[in-house]
């Protein structure tokens, strides 16, 4: 049976990620198999982060940012600076390729289409079966997959998104400032809005999202895109250049794996997808740089990353707003915007500030909202 030090069930961004810090530590030389069934089928999506500097995981030759963010409602423009942060912008293609391009000098790393059947922990090893392959094993398995059934309530709230990447002949953006979040006017029994990333002024890649428990239709998300260009572009002509469409679960209740030494989820899988934003990318590196911190002293037990259960519970009241009183939650983000300066409050959304700092930004909020999600307290 052919054996490794370690085994990728999955190689998405979680994986990699992972996979490059190894690299870059003194297990560089380690024996590595990734198994994923679309290991050759490289994503194209758009990721995003706030931070200081680029992450040193991100391409140095594709780095866009932007240190002013928007908020357009009712026809009014709230604009903030982002103080020593920056907002980037990371195309997945870009990713992919540049650690692909790394492997390629590891010949101790080995990729395999193939998909993981079951992974069993034996008193030192993990046994690993596949699906083409047959049997493997490995001294510590990283699991990213993910699927519908890990989350224990099916109807759980989802972000479901879809954006095109235009050019225009006219100069019509701002490429000094990002739109978070533009909000349709008229009263939606639905939270909804438009996410606008401006790479020059004639440029842009534009997005709807909406947070919903029931599927929907790719009809709807092209029908909103399509109303919001005509609304806003009239009669410009425009270029397609980009597509993507996307589904993030909104919850925190993500069922806890049996408890392994050896077998480690990592990702989405382990809740790293904040719950009420869908931002993943920053705490992935994190993460990992943890993982492989523990990995090389040995320490069993830091392997295992515990979220705050202060930040739990922080989603966890928005999540109760989002279900139950959707409606209530542009007026949550604008608050939160108005209020504190834009550095706190992302690196609250980050989960990087102390209970003094979040306690100061909190009190600032009108507190009604908040009170009655208390009340009707539930996990989701």
């Amino acid at each position: 049976m052919e054996s490794y030090d370690y085994i990728f069930a999955g190689a998405g961004c979680a994986g990699l990620s992972l996979l490059h810090y190894l690299l870059e530590s003194e297990l560089k030389d380690s024996k590595i198999l990734l198994i994923d069934p679309k290991i050759n089928e490289i994503p194209d999506k758009t990721w995003c982060y706030w931070a200081e500097n680029p992450l040193e995981i991100h391409p140095t030759e594709h780095i866009h940012s932007w240190n002013n963010l928007s908020f357009i409602s009712n026809k009014s423009k709230i604009t903030t600076n982002l103080g020593n942060l920056n907002y980037y912008h990371l195309n997945s293609l870009d990713f992919y390729r540049s650690i692909f391009k790394k492997l390629e000098n590891h010949p101790q790393i080995k990729l395999v289409q193939d998909e993981v059947i079951e992974l069993a922990e034996a008193k030192d090893t993990v046994i690993v079966k596949t699906k083409n392959q047959g049997f493997l094993q490995a001294n510590q398995v990283f699991d990213s997959r993910l699927n519908e059934n890990d989350f224990k309530s099916n109807s759980s709230l989802k972000q479901v998104f879809s954006g095109w990447r235009i050019k225009t002949e006219s100069e019509l953006f701002d490429p000094e400032s990002l739109i978070l979040m533009e909000f349709p006017e008229g009263n939606s029994p639905e939270f909804e809005f438009f996410y606008i990333l401006p790479f020059s002024k004639t440029e842009a890649l534009i997005e709807y999202t909406l947070y919903s428990k029931e599927a929907v239709s790719d009809k709807k998300l092209k029908t909103s895109l399509e109303n919001y260009l005509t609304k806003n572009l009239g009669h410009t002509p425009f270029e397609i250049t980009f597509q993507e469409s996307g589904i993030i679960p909104m919850s925190t209740r993500l069922k806890t794996p049996k408890a392994q030494k050896k077998v480690l989820k990592i990702g989405t899988a382990a809740g790293w997808t904040k719950a009420s934003t869908g931002y993943t990318f920053h705490t992935i590196q994190s993460n990992c740089k943890k993982i492989v911190k523990a990995l090389e002293q040995g320490d069993i037990l830091k392997l295992q990353i515990k979220r705050s259960a202060r930040f739990a519970f922080y989603d966890n009241i928005l999540l109760n707003v989002a279900h139950k009183w959707p409606e209530r939650l542009q007026g949550i983000f604008l608050d939160l915007f108005t209020s504190s300066s834009a550095d706190v409050v992302l690196r609250f959304l980050n989960e990087e500030t102390s209970l003094t700092e979040e306690l100061k930004l909190l009190g600032k909020l009108r507190f009604s909202i908040f009170i009655k999600s208390l009340m009707s307290y539930e996990t989701h």
